[in-house]
């Protein structure tokens, strides 16, 4: 069985710093989803030689093969489809937007699409704070590694983390 965590995060450094941990647990960026909004650039989910992103030896010479592959796939989802939020996105729920974007545009918000990765409760809670700058991490996961992913989840920053 296979279900959803979530987590947001401040900024695209605590996000950025999550993804490399998800990576060196062995997650795949296949199963994580990211969506921040317009205010964002892919260049912001980069991480460079000087950040302190490295903490903890959790990036080694290989590592970034999951963040190129998850900026790289950064999608902008315009306003007509979200309600009134631009935004960048990436992973499964590129193709949620893609598959239901009428449907989307129909419900008029963001909760339209996200709604299968999150609790429906916290649907507009996540809306605001994504137009507020803050940044959603899904992360799709199996109950070998679900106590694995919140722990880094929470480590990286996140606050509000969810099972879905």
């Amino acid at each position: 069985m296979s279900t959803v965590i979530t987590g947001l995060f401040d900024n695209a450094s605590q996000a950025t710093l999550a993804i490399y941990r998800l990576e060196a647990l062995g997650v795949s960026e296949a199963d994580i989803s990211v969506v921040a909004n317009d205010s964002y650039a892919k260049e912001d989910f980069a991480v460079d030689e000087g950040t302190k992103a490295a903490e903890g030896g959790i990036l080694g010479a290989a590592s970034g093969g999951i963040i190129a592959a998850i900026v790289g796939g950064f999608t902008a989802v315009g306003t007509v489809a979200t309600g009134g939020t631009g935004l960048l996105v990436a992973g499964p729920l590129v193709a949620a937007f893609a598959a239901g974007g009428a449907g989307a545009a129909v419900g008029g918000t963001l909760g339209a699409a996200i709604g299968a990765f999150i609790p429906e409760h916290e649907i507009k809670y996540y809306e605001d704070a994504i137009e507020k700058g803050s940044i959603l991490i899904g992360v799709k996961y199996s109950s070998d590694n679900k106590n694995a992913i919140e722990e880094i989840l929470n480590n990286a920053g996140a606050s509000n983390v969810s099972t879905a």
